[in-house]
């Protein structure tokens, strides 16, 4: 792998990456969702990616797994005084479209909560009444049937006002080489009207593109992506580019950069709160050392990424499943990667993925020093000392930030169950906080939803989960709530043994 060794001294960011091609997009035609077209094209596979065990994951759609400690670390808790949930209403569901795991993202803009799933497409919500006020397949939203078009995200730019949705396809049927990543942009604030919508295929040949990871700095919209060959079979290589806002958000034309980042794991882009020139991308392996990419000029003529370098942390391993009470059936707790976008305020970098601890699965956030390459802090967060805690997601906010630390707020989400001691439940939506100031450790939390019975939709001893969820900055204030103090949440849910939910959720300090 390039890079240092694990725990290697922390260096300069040097050499470039290359980008092995350039991508040239026409210019996009406006167009305007309508209706709530549900129905999905189910001539593909149900699943939008293959249900494999663990052991095949590790190998094949990561980089294979270094030696696992004994011990990723113990719990620890002290008192914390944690964001109130304030609202939740249902999002969208499995339906009738026979697709999982769900995947849901969402984001938050000044009226509206969007929120983005495998199989069901693209759901719209009024976010003071929770209502559903536009529901579309991604078919009729991308205007492609030919493949499943599945791992959905979604961002709302605050600074210009866009929604930007990303997905990808199955390669076609007719033509493996074909697979094509899809991008839509919309016009205004209001995600219920025009998008500039863009369709490229991805120059992999036969190999297959996964997990796109979406961010932005202010001045690109960023994608990462991993490459397996066509049996996925094996992991190849992590891809990423920047494509310029001021082309897509004006519907033009534009050529960007593709970049081979080597074989590094799933690597997370940024979200970038300010006018910061570079934007750093983070990945998860090997275990004991997180590795930092410098990305400069994304989205213009100079585009470059630097080698990563390595920020030591302490040595984790890959987390076990998570159980369920009453059933042997567990739910997938993935295996260690950044699940979504970082936090990026000034020099600060926020991100968290799921570990073992005390031999359960259990989110840890690190905080990193972009300029010295050195962590700022770091913590774990769970329910409980009996909990399984995995498919988390965080974001920060610079309210209550200060000079030397300008990530004042963290907003949290995450899945949980408990399967022994006093506490038992199945799967819950949990969300929570923190100030800066408070303890590192992230305990309780706020419950949104909380199943009844267990999650079992097939013969497979582990179940898909999530692969992923969502937190998010509420972009307005809110009376005399300044923003920076409220966070909304979007997580997997299930409604039956056997069909997948998701929750909606808005929690903050007032």
């Amino acid at each position: 792998m390039p890079g240092t060794a694990p725990g290697a001294t922390a260096r300069d960011h040097g050499d470039a990456v290359v980008a092995t091609d350039h991508i040239r997009l026409p210019p996009a035609k406006a167009v305007t969702p309508r209706g709530h077209a549900e129905s999905e094209d189910r001539r593909q596979p149900p699943a939008p990616l293959p249900t494999d065990t663990k052991e095949q994951r590790a190998t094949a759609r990561e980089v294979p797994a270094q030696k696992r400690p004994s011990v990723g670390g113990a719990r620890t808790s002290a008192p914390l005084a944690p964001p109130a949930g304030q609202f939740s209403f249902e999002g969208l569901d499995q339906g009738s479209t026979g697709v999982r795991p769900p995947d849901p993202h969402g984001a938050v803009g000044p009226n509206h909560f969007v929120e983005v799933t495998n199989g069901r497409g693209i759901g719209v919500f009024n976010k003071s009444t929770g209502a559903n006020v536009l529901t579309m397949s991604f078919a009729n939203f991308f205007a492609y049937a030919t493949a499943l078009i599945f791992d959905p995200r979604v961002v709302y730019d605050k600074k210009w006002n866009r929604w930007v949705v990303v997905a990808e396809s199955l390669p076609e049927p007719s033509n493996p080489s074909v697979q094509y990543l899809f991008i839509a942009v919309s016009t205004t604030s209001d995600p219920t009207g025009p998008y500039f919508r863009y369709k490229f295929d991805l120059p992999e040949g036969t190999d297959f593109f996964d997990y796109p990871q979406l961010g932005m700095d202010q001045d690109a919209v960023i994608i990462t992506g991993n490459v397996f060959n066509a049996s996925l079979t094996t992991y190849l290589r992590t891809r990423a580019l920047g494509i310029a806002k001021a082309d897509i958000y004006n519907g033009h034309s534009t050529t960007f950069p593709y970049f081979n980042l080597g074989a590094v794991g799933s690597v997370a882009p940024p979200i970038v709160e300010d006018n910061n020139a570079s934007a750093f991308l983070l990945t998860a392996s090997p275990s004991g050392a997180l590795r930092l990419f410098r990305a400069t000029g994304l989205g213009r003529s100079n585009a470059s990424i630097a080698a990563p370098v390595n920020v030591p942390v302490p040595a984790y391993a890959l987390p076990p499943d998570a159980r369920q009470p009453g059933v042997p059936d567990r739910l997938d707790t993935l295996d260690a990667r950044f699940q979504n976008a970082s936090t990026q305020i000034g020099d600060e970098l926020l991100n968290i993925h799921t570990i073992a601890a005390d031999s359960r699965p259990t989110p840890k956030w690190y905080q990193i020093n972009t300029g010295t390459n050195a962590l700022t802090a770091s913590g774990f967060v769970f329910e409980s000392s009996d909990s399984d805690d995995f498919n988390p997601a965080v974001a920060g906010s610079p309210f209550g930030g200060t000079a030397a630390n300008p990530i004042g707020r963290m907003f949290f989400t995450w899945s949980s169950t408990d399967a022994v001691g006093s506490g038992l439940h199945h799967a819950a939506v949990k969300g929570s906080g923190r100030f800066a100031t408070d303890s590192t450790t992230v305990t309780g939390g706020v419950t949104f939803a909380q199943a009844t019975g267990p999650y079992n939709p097939s013969s497979a001893t582990v179940e898909r989960w999530g692969d992923y969820s969502s937190v998010t900055i509420d972009p307005v204030p809110f009376g005399g709530c300044p923003v920076g103090q409220r966070a909304w949440l979007v997580n997997e849910r299930h409604v039956s043994t056997s069909l997948w939910g998701s929750r909606i959720g808005r929690l903050g300090y007032c």
